[in-house]
């Protein structure tokens, strides 16, 4: 008998090339460590028994004994003349830890057994635990070896040597047929994998890891009937009903409506059927969804699509995958991100050992490859659908609602199959429980009648507060009545417009309070304005007897362009519990009415107090300020000098999302963290919960309502602009700009979260991110320290905790960000920057040494068969794919001894860019 270094070496399959990939991708984590098993017995196990029926299969299953050589260039595979596997287990304790640890230990592709097998006593139970590679077996093979070795396991236990039954040989998988690679290059003709994807969940994390979760929900009653029904109604089998609800969830959640689900088939011949081995290929099944088709002619469509793929099933993903690469430097797969499974008889069942019963149950691995998929387990007892899910992506939460969601769907649809896709209610009783019930109603007290309530119950209390002095509540109502008499004197009045340009302090407020009581409009924009209040107009009034009644005040009539006096005191109403009557900081004119109506002091900050953090923290300490807001802009400048004055107050950041790194450091100040957020001139939402009488919606791009955690436009009565998405518990989260969301090769870019990354680093004190016109980059602004290599670091920190696609391309630093008159940050002026960005002496990725990148180049010409390839050259917009990149790498190596992840081909797809990694390596 040969030696194991004796035996031929074969080379690997493109299949299962494409598994090497991913051990190269995520190396040392198990990600293709099949989904692995335990048998659960009651009673006790022989262990020598256990022992000799693993040996038995395999000595039958040459599957069992083949190994695989993992090389620098290439993956080859041979099947020794035996493999010794010895049972794990007998010193372990905790057999719940055993059992995860066996299942979840990677394997080594040296020429070490694949196979791994244990048997753990506990109190009650003994458990055998099954632990393989995908390279020699997958689903069906794990049902074939549990029977085989409950078998054996008998057989041995009365005695039955030697070995029961034949040997079962490698089943070798026949080429493509060329019919079949017709049919999916035509199916995938003008295929665009890198669409946009889901509209819920998280951005990719900056390095792969494949970390994955799984979740298990019966089918309800009624989804469970109705796919019955629907099989009958439609003529097609329930994989296909249920497929078809499938494709129509992920487009409800922003796939498509061009989209391919992966489905994976065995394709065992008849006669190979009991072959253990990977045997799958996972299709690519492509669908356009037209959302004025109905169910039912959907359903036919999808009935012809599955068996027409069935029938040219035999070419694997990684034979196609070239076909369809997209020019994106993402290292996921090109064809399909979710995918649909389907496992008859409901998984594996039960079975016994020795005569004992034993269970069946499944040990997740903890790794998806895909960012969703549904595995369906149907039963005549309890039909369930697991969800394996990519964690990086997406949150329990999230697929918790996908799996009610698709239950609903289900049941919608069998109640209308032929209504139009876009009528179906996809949403979930969580979602109706939480987002059909009512709004609160609006309020009847405007601010008006606030303030003049608390000019009559307190009218002593302090109103304005200065270094010099302090206003009254009963002082600042008079002075409002004499503007009030002054502009009827000029003959201004209701449903005219009064601008009022003063300075904050007690005269700003009397014009604006006045202005209201005579039934005009105020604003700050002299440009429309009938008349202007300017410092010497409003010091020219005088005190007057009268007492204007603002009651008679319509709270229908405009307080503020756009804004009725009733909708500005619901917007202010929401936040007075926050102040509780403490002294508000009057740094914008957004905290006057807030405070006011709440019968709180307004203390008046200087200008500068927005760009010097210890003038600021002085006014705080001095006048013991209760609540200050601020936009993130002001925040980020004077954060750092606030110290311990912050402790204990509330801070309020409005205008624009709030980056996280700020909100933790506030917190960490002792500051009770808020945030606000304005449209249409008026706060509108309070740590995301819409203001009383406000009617938000979040809605897709075709108008529909958008259930709890999708995103989509912010919609407040009419269209907004924004981003957002409902929370579990009914407020709102507000990203940005919906021109702030970018989508590169398929990756999902929210500028603001790149923003929260580079502020995280400790001399950025703030950023602002922007595409640079014309281009497939992005720029970030940052106010920074003037540092050397600068813009080096927050490429390198950048590397460390963003994806590829959001990693800006340049950087250029600022003593401060340019802002709007709001003290918001000004896009447009950002923009400007961006537009004059180019390679710098501080460009994060530098002029590598020539030779270097010589060498690179000549790589990437050979690999793409191209003699157009400069040191710029995106290795896949250029035509390179996953498995040209993992020649890339090992080329690399052979050439230049250091040694690269895979992963850095698609941080660094250009030869500029991986020479300087290269040479970085090697200093």
């Amino acid at each position: 008998m040969r030696t194991a270094e004796e035996m031929p070496r074969i080379p690997a399959t493109r299949k299962e090339e494409g598994l090497w990939l991913l051990e190269r991708l995520v190396p040392g984590e198990g990600v293709n460590n099949v989904p692995g098993v335990a048998l659960r017995v009651a009673g006790r196990l022989d262990r020598a028994v256990l022992q000799e029926a693993v040996a038995q299969l395999v000595r039958r299953y040459d599957a069992l004994r083949t190994v695989f050589h993992a090389g620098d260039t290439r993956l080859t595979k041979s099947v020794l003349p035996a493999v010794p596997i010895r049972l794990e287990g007998p010193e372990c304790a905790d057999v719940d830890a055993g059992l995860r640890e066996l299942i979840t230990r990677p394997f080594t592709l040296d020429g070490s057994p694949l196979l791994r097998v244990g048997l753990y006593h506990g109190p009650e139970h003994d458990s055998v635990g099954v632990a393989v590679h995908h390279l020699i077996f997958d689903g069906t093979s794990m049902s074939i070896f549990l029977e085989e070795l409950a078998a054996a396991y008998d057989a041995v236990l009365a005695g039955d040597l030697p070995d029961a039954g034949p040997p079962v040989p490698l089943w070798p998988e026949s080429e493509p047929k060329p019919a079949s690679l017709a049919f999916w290059r035509e199916h995938l003709r003008d295929f665009d994998a890198g669409g946009p994807g889901l509209w819920c969940g998280g951005q990719e994390s900056a390095q792969p890891t494949l970390r994955g979760e799984q979740l298990v929900r019966p089918f309800s009653a009624a989804a469970k009937d109705v796919v019955t029904a629907l099989q009958k109604e439609l003529k097609a089998p329930d994989v296909v009903v249920l497929l078809a609800a499938y494709y129509l969830l992920l487009h409800a959640h922003g796939a498509g409506p061009d989209l391919a689900v992966g489905f994976p088939v065995n394709v065992r011949s008849q006669q190979a059927q009991r072959a253990i081995g990977y045997h799958v290929n996972i299709v690519p099944l492509r669908v356009r969804i037209d959302p004025a088709e109905t169910f039912r002619a959907f359903s036919r469509r999808v009935r012809d699509l599955f068996f027409e793929a069935i029938a040219h099933a035999d070419v694997p993903m990684d034979v196609l995958l070239p076909e369809v690469e997209r020019a994106g430097s993402s290292w996921r797969t090109t064809l399909f991100r979710h995918v649909f499974n389907y496992l008859p008889f409901g998984g594996r069942a039960a079975t016994s050992l020795g005569g004992a019963p034993a269970e069946v149950v499944e040990i997740d691995p903890g790794h998806s490859k895909f960012d969703l998929e549904f595995v369906i387990l149907p039963s005549a007892q309890e039909s369930r659908v697991k969800a394996v899910y990519g964690a990086e992506v997406l949150g329990r939460g999230e697929v918790e609602l996908l799996l009610e969601r698709y239950d609903a769907l289900l049941v919608a649809a069998a109640s209308a199959p032929d209504r139009p896709l876009r009528e179906l209610d996809g949403w979930g009783a969580t979602d109706h429980a939480v987002l059909d019930t009512p709004g609160v109603p609006a309020g009847t007290e405007t601010v008006l009648t606030a303030i003049a309530r608390h000019a009559r119950e307190n009218p002593g209390a302090p109103a304005i507060v200065t270094d010099e002095g302090t206003t009254s509540y009963r002082d600042l109502w008079r002075a409002a009545s004499a503007v009030t008499t002054m502009l009827a004197d000029a003959g201004t009045g209701p449903g005219d417009v009064v601008a009022v340009a003063a300075p904050r302090g007690p005269d700003f407020a009397a014009a604006i309070l006045g202005s209201w009581l005579a039934g005009a409009t105020v604003t700050t924009d002299v440009t429309d304005a009938k008349l202007v209040l300017g410092a010497e107009e409003i010091s020219y009034a005088v005190t007057v007897a009268i007492d204007p009644d603002a009651s008679a005040v319509s709270p229908d009539s405009l307080a503020l362009p756009g804004v009725t006096h009733r909708e500005l005191a619901d917007s202010v109403r929401q936040v007075a519990g926050l102040v509780a009557a403490r002294p508000v900081l009057w740094l914008s004119d957004a905290e006057l009415p807030v405070a006011l109506a709440g019968g709180a002091p307004l203390v008046v900050a200087p200008d500068a107090a927005r760009t010097d953090g210890h003038l600021l923290a002085g006014l705080l300490t001095r006048h013991d300020v209760g609540v200050v807001h601020a936009t993130p802009a002001v925040w980020a400048r004077v954060v750092e000098q606030l110290g311990e004055a912050l402790d204990g107050r509330t801070a309020l950041i409005g205008a624009e999302p709030a980056p996280g790194p700020l909100v933790r450091t506030l917190h960490a100040l002792g500051a009770d963290v808020h945030t606000v957020f304005s449209s249409g001139g008026r706060w509108v939402l309070t740590d995301g919960v819409p203001v009383a009488g406000l009617d938000a919606d979040v809605v897709a791009p075709d108008g529909r309502r958008l259930p709890l955690g999708v995103r989509g436009e912010l919609k407040l009565g009419t269209a907004t602009g924004v981003l957002a998405h409902w929370r579990a518990d009914g407020s709102l989260h507000v990203h940005g700009p919906l021109d702030r969301q970018l989508t590169f090769g398929g990756t999902r870019v929210d500028l603001a979260t790149v923003e929260d990354a580079l502020t995280a680093h400790t001399d950025v004190v703030a950023a602002a991110v922007t595409r640079r016109p014309g281009a497939e980059d992005l720029v970030a602004v940052v106010q920074a320290p003037d540092k050397p290599q600068l813009a080096a670091d927050l490429a390198r920190h950048a590397e460390a905790v963003l994806p590829p696609g959001a990693r800006p391309a340049w950087y250029l630093r600022v003593d401060a960000l340019p802002e709007t008159a709001a003290h918001e940050v000004d896009r447009a002026a950002v923009a400007a920057l961006a537009a004059a960005a180019g390679p710098t002496a501080e460009a994060p990725v530098q002029t590598a040494p020539d030779a270097t990148t010589d060498a690179v180049v000549a790589m990437f010409r050979h690999l793409l068969k191209r003699d157009d390839v400069t040191e710029d050259t995106n290795f896949f917009a250029g035509g390179g794919h996953s498995l040209l990149a993992a020649q890339l790498v090992q080329r690399i190596q052979k050439q230049t001894g250091v040694r690269l992840k895979l992963s850095a081909a698609f941080a660094h797809p250009t030869p500029a860019a991986l020479a300087e990694l290269i040479t970085g390596s090697t200093r």
